[in-house]
């Protein structure tokens, strides 16, 4: 039985320790070896002793037992039993005669068995009637039975119990107490050793030692629980006590849960258990368990952790000896509930007036309890100095034990101070309910509160000092002291111990925090204790700050799921997440979150300045608006690109007050300064995006501002040097910025690759430029369409900081709050997001380039440019943007500078303005940029379409083969180039070595469509004050921009450029700046101009221009480049005024010949300015045209270059100062050319290398230019080319059975024109109104006495003999035209026989012949002839004749203006020298060109069927008609019928009118074409033109009467159905192509100015010299046909020559266009001539077979001789 003292019962022992509940010990019996118990044999097995008769006394026991009898085992129990029994009436024996027996049996030599029952037996003694006898000095000598020996398993309990019983009440231990207390500490450290033991102790001996344990701490504390016992202790006695717990304590607390094996294992206190170590019921198994009467294991529950039993036992010893301790004692007690109470914390609830289940364990409970007692009880103060003490970490003991100090301490800190939170919350409570409970009188109401509630409310130990506020300092300083703990040696990590010291601190300011939102909003809140929550917090994240993860990022932390890595993470998380919209903590938050900007996500950060925008707190509304916006602007990583939303955010809001405070002096200046300040630390490193660029903008504004103040007392020019003050500094640092140069740039730039010809495999082709840098492929990606981009091993620093970055949803603002205020959920992996790709980013010196572009928009095109001093200063910025452009600091500030520069324009009157939405109107730029890869080139173009179909067909070929120059297949400059076709005389391009050294390309830097980051004042307003030139004061003048210093600029950087991303961007924007002829003016641009002239043909000659690039992209090299400044030198020839020497002049031309060398594009290029300057440059083009048909015929193989070519030829063919000197063989070149075109369309697969619409154009076009051509050949001189000419048509119908119809034709032409340069249809002239007129007949009406017609070949010749003597009428119908002959025979006299009279009618006719009609007086017809009625004298012959040659040499000149007037027949008989060659008549007359044999021809019998064909055949037009239409915009016009209603246009529009055609009347018109005109509805008047081949009439909506219809339809009737439209438009805006709203929408033909400007254009003579814009629109699908391109400029004088033969070849095209279905039928198109020419055979036919009649024969016999000759059949 374990001794349990009576006074007072089982206090120290519990019950569920008894016998009954503990397993049986064996005892041990020595009694058989007498004589052996000192072998220590103890486990060897024992005979049983022998048997006794009876029970022997004590005496004999006591006799058996003393030395030297051998003690008996069950002797010295017997003993014991039998001095248990005695009662008080036995007397007992002395203890001196017990003393040999119990010094034997107790000795440590003994047994373990013997020891035990040796202390049995004392115990039973003094326990039993001897204590009465036992003196204190009996007492003292027992003690030296008790030895420190180590703990013994059957020992322990036994000596325990005799221990007790020696001691007693206490009341005999006097001088004993020292010794028993060393001795119970002694024994109570042996036994806890084992439990404290990981290794090498069974369960069993570890239960055992906790029951030792257990029992011996309580047997102390009962000690010390005696008075008697506690009045004789020293201090010394009681410090050892104390210092005992704190070894046990210390022990018990470092003891590691998981080595134990416990079901419910103790966790540290900074990951939060959900239950109590003591109490909390052991895990559940899901195995199979066995019945406990199965095992004989003891069960798990009976084992506690080390910790549970000493912390009960202290606990204990506490509360009976705290209140008698002194208060020095304090510094060892409370460390010690510290650590105990962190040992034991778990989560508390979150503060709240509604009753929860508490979770605290037991222990927790009584250690709270214990340290609440301390801190509130009389020695408060002393436990607070001690407790603030705790907070810090202790370098005087371990990081674990000073961890734990600190989080008890912290905790019992928080403890107290949810006391007080409560306490607050039920008297807000309370005050609340009481201020509505109120009765109809006005008396408050009873109150139903709980009693508990009240209790809390006024809680009588409540302290006002358990105040936040009174802790903020040291809290602060405590967490700043344990962050900055080891931090050099060892850099903070997540979940690192200290965390759970910050954890219970940031747990105090959470507790707070709550009990604010739990107040209500009617609550006051103390600004002071805002404060100090606001000083705490900043100070944990510091901790934030410091911590990395794992691979060394930052730990992310997410205010919207707040959920962090730890828990401090996520308490501090909970804290920040605060709704700041509702929130008291607004005032302080914000910053904080601020300074760990760089850990929050950017929805966080955004979404919390969404708040302070709404809360006023960045406006100047706030007195802290310049700190937050200081906070704000230097945040860490405000321009990384995982911050897009929040930069965006805070620029945006900038902007906004910056709007706002712009005009308030008060508030500008400061919020400029600060902004100023900030950015000049900003790190030069790290990249903006356009989002910084408020920033930028915001300093040019203030430089602006500043600049507007300074002179606005003095306006005058001298002091705009003055160098002091904002601006002055501002201007600087934008220029120091603008220069500074970008690292990568020059790391880039040493970098080389070595580039082979050999083709890489796929996996070897380097990555092309992805679409977010450039909108197109690489050229070299077009030819390896599998080949996918190489993918680097390494993550870009952008994606490592974006995949911190977390995506989860915000938190909903209705959100439950959580049930537990330290509850930590499962710790889940935040959702980051994907790396996306990041904004551009945007070096600080673009953004200084920007920031001066915006300083100079707003002193130029804002009112300011009204005041001198803004020019001035305007003028001195520009000259520092001018300088940039080869001085800035990087190649993006460069282009920066550029894309300002090059959108600069100016209208008509000079003034300046920057050019936004009509940029690039005409495509031009974006052309050019194709051609280099950086613009989408759709299939607009034939070399599109030609390298489209290029590329589908290489694709199925392998491998790709190089091009001849050493260059990789390439797409985007025209098209591909053509080996097979390569002509022998074409110049090769220089060869590439092999292997070429070449830097390391750049990424391009632009593209089209541009997306410009530049701020300008006001886009397309001209500026009010700036200009580019001053007619009135050429010299110096302030206002006029010196644009010579910017393109002399230009002119360096295509000299000596060596990046391309500059030198593409100018070769491809000049060209569209250079046509705005305004912006150029003045000697010292005239100057420039020059130059720039000598330097592009200079480097296209030698080849050098572009040779200074380093980084060439890949598939681009010099030859690209030459080919872009070919386009510049096309604008230039505008610009002949400017070139004095006429050799500079023909240097333009031959350099334009020499880039017919070059590849498609450049062709092209130069074939339309070769077009160009047939028109402007004459003299020169007639100096080397031979040359250029020498290159045409060589180059002519590329069908891409066709129509090109085509167009070419026709323009110079209608020049004849061109071709003036042109020889026998220059004339043939030309014919070849048109002539293989022919031939190459004949051929099977001719007409598949380019559209069918296309390859019909170039078929019906190279007709023309032979007809063109052999008409402007000499008359004499024609024959010589017909046989060359017969022969190439022949050839070109090579492989047929037949010629085709074109080719007849053509014969048939040739026929009619080689002799003869009559017009193609006869005119009615006075010889045949007098000569076929019926009333003059002498017999009956008709003219004609007989008339027979013959079918010759496939022409039909009707012979009329007419009823005037002698007068034969020959027709000729073939398909080339109708000829007609009056022939009089001379075998028929005038006089004939039996007449009086001559025939004064022949006479007066022969008289007449050759005369002209000079004008509309003169009579014809009717009245002509009327003057010869009845029988007219000679006399009234001559008067007659003579009234009509007066009539003619009084006719008036034409207007200059508006030409001649043309009536009646066709004016081409009067423009040209007629010829005729007697070949002509035998032609005409001859079945020419039938290959059969000469022959009588077919008589036509049916006359019937001759009338029809004649009716039908004599309606075909004898050459092709067009109808263009010809439209007059006003200024501001923009609809339809605001357009159709004008009814004149400005001066310089009629001036165009009057040399596009003639004006003629329309009534009477019978020869000429009149486009379906009526002349008493659309005008008695219009403008039309021809020639030998076709007709033009201008459909002319200003010549057109409005009439009353305010739609003008009948005008849109004729103008709306024409396939071409020629705009004239003066509107100041671009011309929509479906402004008019028609199915015809095909080609318009647009003239503007090439300047823009308030009133229409050329008002007066003063431009007389200018120039005029001409574009091209063609519908949709529609490829290019026209010798335009994008745009082309040409002079007043030249312009409706080119207008004439554009709408010529659009008419030509688009009715292919049309016929075909838009390209997508393959029919041909029929001319009039083919017309005519089938008509002839479809009658032929129909005769011959009608006529069924032999042939004549050519047999010698009498038959066929008398076929053959019996005319009479035939004729």
């Amino acid at each position: 039985m374990p001794y349990s003292p009576k006074p007072p019962p089982q206090r120290w022992m519990p019950p569920q320790h008894d016998d009954a509940n503990r397993p049986v010990r064996q005892r041990s019996n020595t009694s058989a070896f007498p004589f052996t118990w000192r072998r220590r044999t103890e486990n060897a097995p024992t005979p049983a002793p022998p048997a006794i008769s009876a029970p022997l006394q004590w005496e004999a026991l006591i006799e058996a037992l003393t030395p030297p009898a051998v003690p008996s085992l069950n002797y010295a129990r017997s003993l014991a039993t039998a001095l248990g029994a005695l009662d008080a009436h036995s007397p007992p024996p002395r203890l001196a005669v017990l003393q040999p027996v119990l010094a034997s049996l107790c000795s440590p030599d003994s047994p373990t068995s013997l020891q035990t029952a040796g202390y049995d037996i004392l115990t039973a003694y003094l326990e039993g009637s001897g204590a009465s006898v036992v003196t204190t000095a009996d007492r003292l000598s027992c003690l030296s039975l008790f030895r420190d020996v180590p703990w013994s398993r059957e020992l322990w309990e036994a000596r325990t119990r005799a221990l007790a019983a020696l001691v007693g009440s206490g009341a005999h231990t006097a001088g004993l107490e020292a010794h028993i207390l060393r001795m119970l500490s002694s024994w109570i450290e042996r036994a806890f050793e084992g439990l404290v033991q990981t290794e090498s102790v069974s369960h069993e001996d570890r239960l055992e030692r906790q029951r030792s344990v257990e029992s011996l701490t309580a047997f102390l504390t009962d000690l010390v629980r005696r008075p008697e016992f506690v009045s004789r202790l020293t201090e010394t006695d009681t410090a050892g006590v104390l210092q005992l717990w704190e070894r046990l304590v210390d022990k018990s607390l470092s003891v590691p849960s998981e080595y134990l094996n416990l079901v419910s294992p103790p966790s540290p206190p900074y990951l939060e258990p959900q239950a109590s170590k003591a109490t909390s019921p052991p895990k559940l198994s899901l195995s199979h368990r066995r019945h406990h009467s199965s095992t004989s294991l003891p069960k798990l529950s009976l084992l506690k952790h080390p910790a549970d039993i000493i912390v009960d036992a202290y606990l204990t010893y506490l509360s009976e000896r705290l209140v008698a301790l002194a208060p020095s004692y304090l510094t060892s007690i409370l460390p010690l509930l510290f650590r105990a109470l962190a040992f034991y914390s778990t989560p508390l609830p979150r503060i709240s007036l509604e009753p929860s289940v508490q979770p605290q364990s037991t222990l927790e409970q009584r250690i709270s309890g214990v340290l609440a007692k301390l801190v509130s009880g009389p020695y408060a103060s002393s436990c607070k100095i001690l407790l603030k003490r705790h907070f810090f970490p202790s370098s005087k003991v371990s990081q674990h034990v000073s961890i734990q100090a600190s989080v008890g301490a912290l905790r019992t800190l928080r403890l107290s101070l949810r006391q007080v939170l409560e306490s607050r919350l039920a008297r807000a409570y309370i005050e609340r309910a009481s201020s509505v409970e109120y009765s109809p009188a006005g008396v408050p109401t009873h109150l139903a509160v709980e009693r508990g509630l009240m209790e809390r409310a006024w809680a009588p130990d409540e302290s006002q000092s358990w105040d936040l506020i009174r802790f903020a300092n040291v809290l602060s300083r405590a967490a700043k002291a344990w962050i900055a703990q080891d931090q050099e040696t060892v850099p903070n990590a997540i979940a690192a111990p200290k965390e759970s010291v910050l954890y219970e601190i940031a747990a105090i300011v959470k507790d707070v925090i709550q009990a604010m939102e739990e107040r209500g909003d009617n609550e006051d809140v103390d600004d002071e204790e805002i404060a100090a929550i606001g000083r705490i917090v900043r100070e944990l994240v510091v901790y934030v700050r410091s911590v990395k993860m794992p691979d060394g990022s930052l730990i992310p932390v997410s205010l919207h799921r707040p959920d962090g890595s730890s828990p401090f993470l996520a308490t501090i998380a909970t804290i920040l997440a605060q709704d700041l919209k509702t929130s008291p903590l607004f005032l302080v938050l914000p910053s904080i979150i601020l300074s760990i900007a760089d850990h929050l996500p950017d929805r966080d950060l955004s979404q919390m300045l969404v708040t302070m925008i709404e809360r006023q707190c960045l406006s100047p509304t706030s007195l802290s608006w310049l700190d937050e916006w200081k906070n704000l602007l230097t945040m860490p990583n405000l321009f990384s690109p995982t911050r897009t939303g929040t930069r965006q955010r805070v620029t945006d809001h900038l902007q906004s007050v910056w709007e706002f405070v712009k005009d308030i002096p008060a508030y500008r200046k400061p919020l400029a300064s600060l902004v100023f300040d900030v950015w000049k630390q900003h790190p030069a490193e790290e990249l903006e995006d356009n989002s910084a660029l408020v920033i930028w903008n915001l300093l040019a504004d203030e430089a602006v501002l500043r600049l507007v103040e300074r002179h606005a007392d003095d306006p005058s020019t001298d002091s705009c040097g003055a160098d002091n003050g904002l601006c002055e500094e501002i201007l600087d640092f934008l220029l120091s910025m603008a220069h500074e140069r970008l690292e990568e740039d020059d790391d880039a730039a040493s970098i080389r690759t070595v580039e082979s010809q050999v083709p890489s495999p796929p996996g070897l082709v380097p990555p092309t430029n992805t679409a977010s840098t450039s909108p197109i492929l690489s050229r070299m990606t077009s030819e390896y369409p599998g080949v996918r981009e190489k993918e680097t091993s390494l993550p870009s620093v952008m994606s490592l900081l974006t995949s911190l970055t977390s995506g989860a949803p915000s938190r909903s603002q209705s959100k439950p709050r959580r049930s537990t205020n330290d509850m930590v959920l499962p710790i889940e992996a935040s959702p980051v997001i994907s790396a996306t790709e990041p904004p551009p980013a945007t070096p600080k010196s673009v953004g200084a380039v920007i920031a001066l572009v915006s300083l100079f928009s707003q002193l130029v095109f804002t009112p300011l440019a009204l005041s001198q001093c803004s020019l001035w200063h305007a003028k001195a910025v520009f000259k520092q943007l001018v300088e940039l452009i080869a001085s800035a600091g990087c190649v993006r500030a460069r282009l920066a500078v550029l894309q300002f520069l090059m959108r600069l324009r100016v209208d008509r009157d000079h003034r300046l303005y920057y050019a936004a939405a009509e940029y690039d109107k005409d495509g031009n730029i974006a052309h050019l940029a194709a051609l280099i890869n950086r613009a989408e080139a759709g299939p607009s173009t034939v070399e599109d379409l030609l390298r489209d179909d290029e590329i589908r067909r290489a694709r199925a070929r392998a491998p790709p083969q190089q091009e001849r120059d050493g260059r990789r297949p390439s797409r985007g400059r025209g098209g591909p180039r053509i080996d097979t076709s390569r002509s022998r005389s074409r110049v090769p391009a220089r060869a590439i070595p092999t292997a070429m050294l070449r830097l390391k390309p750049r990424e391009p830097l632009w593209s089209i469509p541009e997306v410009l980051s530049l701020s300008v004042a006001a886009s397309d307003v001209s500026s009010e004050g700036m200009t580019s030139y001053d007619p009135s004061n050429p010299g110096h003048n302030e206002s006029v921009l010196p644009l010579s210093v910017y393109l002399a600029k230009l002119v360096e950087v295509i000299e000596t450029e060596r990046e391309w991303e500059i030198l593409s961007y100018v070769l491809c924007h000049l060209p569209a700046q250079l046509a705005n002829k305004h912006l150029f003016c003045g000697p010292r641009s005239k100057v420039v101009i020059g130059k720039l002239l000598a330097s592009l043909c200079q480097g296209i000659s030698d080849g050098s221009l572009a040779t200074k690039v380093e980084r060439w992209p890949d598939g681009i090299i010099p030859r690209d480049a030459q080919g872009l400044a070919f386009h510049t030198l096309t604008v230039l020839i505008s610009y002949k005024r400017c070139f004095d020497n006429p050799q500079q002049l023909h240097l333009l031309v031959e350099v334009f010949l020499l880039g017919l060398n070059g590849q498609p594009s450049t062709q092209k290029c130069c074939l339309h300015a070769l077009s160009l300057a047939a028109f402007e440059l004459q003299p020169s083009m007639a100096k080397y045209l031979t040359r250029v048909m020498e290159k045409l015929s060589q180059i002519m193989s590329n069908p891409a270059m066709a129509v090109h070519i085509i167009d070419f030829l026709a323009i110079v063919g209608s020049q004849r100062a061109l071709y003036v000197n042109f020889t026998e063989s220059d004339y043939k070149m030309v014919f070849a050319v048109a002539l293989k075109y022919l031939e190459n369309h004949n051929r099977a697969d001719g007409s598949l290398s380019i559209s069918w619409a296309l390859s019909q154009h170039v078929r019906i076009m190279s007709y023309y230019i032979v007809y063109v051509w052999f008409l402007a050949v000499d008359l004499p001189d024609r024959h010589r080319h017909v046989s060359y000419i017969v022969r190439q048509l022949l050839l070109a119908n090579s492989g047929r059975e037949e010629v085709d119809a074109p080719t007849e034709v053509a014969f048939d032409w040739l026929a009619r024109y080689t002799y003869a340069s009559a017009d193609p249809r006869p005119a009615k002239s006075s010889l045949d109104e007098i000569v076929m007129n019926p009333t003059l007949q002498s017999k009956g009406s008709e003219p004609a006495v007989s008339e027979k017609t013959w079918i010759l070949g496939n022409s039909v010749v009707t012979i009329r003999a007419l009823a005037r003597r002698g007068w034969i009428e020959v027709l000729s119908r073939r398909a080339s035209g109708m000829t007609k002959f009056l022939v009089r025979s001379e075998n028929v006299p005038m006089v004939p026989l039996g007449d009086v009279d001559p025939d004064l009618v022949s006479v007066s006719a022969t008289l007449m012949m050759d005369r002209q009609d000079g004008g509309k007086d003169v009579p014809c017809g009717e009245e002509a002839t009327a003057q010869f009625m009845g029988n007219p004298s000679l006399t009234d012959v001559t008067d007659a004749l003579s009234a009509i040659a007066q009539s003619t040499s009084n006719a008036p000149r034409p207007d200059p203006v508006t030409g001649y007037v043309w009536s009646g027949s066709a004016p081409s008989q009067r423009r040209k020298e007629v010829a005729i060659d007697p070949s002509y008549f035998a032609l005409q007359l001859s079945a020419y060109p039938d290959k059969r044999p000469a022959g009588r021809g077919r008589l036509v019998k049916d006359k019937a069927r001759l009338a029809s064909f004649l009716r039908s055949f004599d309606r075909m037009p004898v050459i092709d008609t067009h109808k263009v239409g010809v439209m007059y915009v006003a200024p501001g016009q923009q609809t339809e019928a605001e357009i159709l209603r004008n009814t004149h246009g400005s001066p310089a529009y009629t001036r165009f009118l009057a040399g596009l055609g003639r004006l003629m009347n329309l009534r009477g018109q019978v020869d000429v074409y009149d486009g379906g005109l009526d002349p008493d509805v659309d005008g008695e008047y219009a403008y039309a033109w021809w020639d030998d081949i076709g007709q033009i009439l201008f459909h002319t909506a200003t010549l057109m009467p409005n009439g009353d219809d305010p739609n003008c339809t009948s005008k849109k009737a004729h103008i709306g159905n024409d396939f071409v439209r020629i705009v004239w438009n003066d509107s100041g805006r671009p011309y929509r192509f479906d402004t008019l709203s028609t199915q015809f929408q095909f080609v318009n033909i647009v003239i503007e100015p090439h300047s823009r400007g308030a009133i229409a254009a050329f008002s007066n003579n003063l431009h007389e010299h200018e120039y005029f814009k001409v574009t091209v629109q063609r519908a949709p699908g529609m490829v290019e046909f026209t010798p335009i391109g994008d745009f082309k400029l040409i002079s007043a004088v030249n312009l409706p020559q080119l207008i004439r033969q554009l709408s010529l070849l659009s008419d030509w095209f688009v009715t292919v266009w049309q016929n075909t279905g838009g390209d997508t039928r393959r029919d041909e198109v029929i001319t009039n001539w083919r017309s005519r020419l089938e008509a002839i055979q479809r009658f032929r036919d129909q005769i011959l077979a009608a006529e069924q009649e032999p042939e004549p024969s050519t047999d010698d016999s009498l038959m066929g001789q008398q076929r053959l000759r019996d005319f009479s059949v035939a004729y």
